[in-house]
């Protein structure tokens, strides 16, 4: 699809359209002005309708944050952005304030709803996780080191920064200083903590790039009259989602028997293709298990880049 990206610095006394969008030729095409330094920028971008359609339909969940920062199908958009802030991280965190702060009810008419980046540009609007989600996705992809920093009811970010350029309240992670990011209103530099969360402890989410795996669904029969009275064929269907961010690597399915006493009884192992991030798939597996067996199933997903997903069964006794 067609991409338009265009920034350029503009005199104050230029009247400001804060933000607009306007459908053309497959695209949404949005103009955003803003203020950094005393000058007004003014950036346009193209972002393709089936894009923004694509993260709609994913879902929206807040355990989740780091999947919606690096997310992979937005990637072009993003780069898009940075390379227009010419290596500036303030003009970034002054892009993201500019957008207007909106709560989930009044933009989406629910309790919940965590925005893609790609969805947050469109809409020219978000929740304080929203904003966050979208400074963090930029400021990371430009090469800065960030963290996630959830609050009660509240989420910013914290970027690594040395003393000698930054000043105010920090958190120390992996022997490297975070200074807090505020992003969900004009005028906060960095280090500066809104009054209201400057009491609360932070928990802070390092941004690592690995899919998050689930099974929505597995099931299992056999065929306990089998005329061989040797074995049992096992069939066993599962649903498979990879969650993102990214595709999965080394991926495969596992079955296994375990006895009461913790032995493990059967142990097969079914390599299959990798899943690209917002992907879902359904393998079905046979294998044989040999007679007599007690114990209880298990199915795993396992992979060298995620952590390995499990579901157990109720106990199995073959005769």
């Amino acid at each position: 699809m067609k991409r338009l990206l265009t920034i350029v610095m503009m005199l104050l006394a230029v009247p400001v359209v804060a933000h607009n969008v306007v459908e053309h030729d497959g695209d949404y095409v949005i103009t955003h002005e803003w203020t950094h330094n005393n000058q007004r920028w003014r950036c346009t971008l193209g972002v393709p309708v089936e894009l923004y359609e694509y993260y709609q339909g994913r879902a929206h969940q807040s355990d989740r944050s780091v999947e919606y920062v690096l997310s992979d199908h937005d990637r072009h958009c993003i780069r898009d952005l940075v390379a227009s802030f010419d290596g500036d991280m303030g003009n970034v965190i002054s892009f993201v304030q500019s957008l207007r702060y909106v709560s989930d009810w009044d933009s989406k008419r629910c309790g919940e709803y965590v925005r893609f980046p790609v969805e947050t540009l469109v809409d020219g609007c978000g929740d304080c996780e929203d904003l966050a989600i979208l400074a963090a996705a930029i400021l990371h992809e430009m090469g800065f080191d960030v963290l996630l920093v959830n609050l009660p009811d509240h989420m910013a970010l914290a970027v690594a920064c040395d003393d000698k350029d930054c000043d105010g309240t920090f958190y120390e992670f992996d022997g490297r200083k975070y200074y807090y990011l505020e992003v969900t209103s004009t005028g906060w530099a960095i280090g500066q903590v809104p009054d209201a969360y400057r009491s609360h402890r932070a928990r802070l989410t390092p941004l690592l790039h690995r899919p998050h795996m689930r099974m929505p669904r597995c099931q299992y029969k056999h065929e306990s009259y089998f005329s061989d009275q040797n074995k049992v064929p096992f069939a066993v269907e599962v649903e498979v989602e990879n969650a993102g961010p990214g595709t999965t690597e080394g991926l495969a399915l596992r079955a296994l028997i375990i006895s009461p006493d913790g032995r493990t009884l059967v142990d097969k192992s079914f390599p299959v293709d990798a899943i690209v991030e917002g992907k879902k798939v359904t393998y079905r597996i046979r294998f044989n298990v040999p007679r007599p067996i007690q114990g209880q199933m298990e199915v795993r997903v396992e992979g060298t880049n995620f952590d390995t997903v499990s579901l157990l069964f109720d106990d199995i006794e073959l005769k």
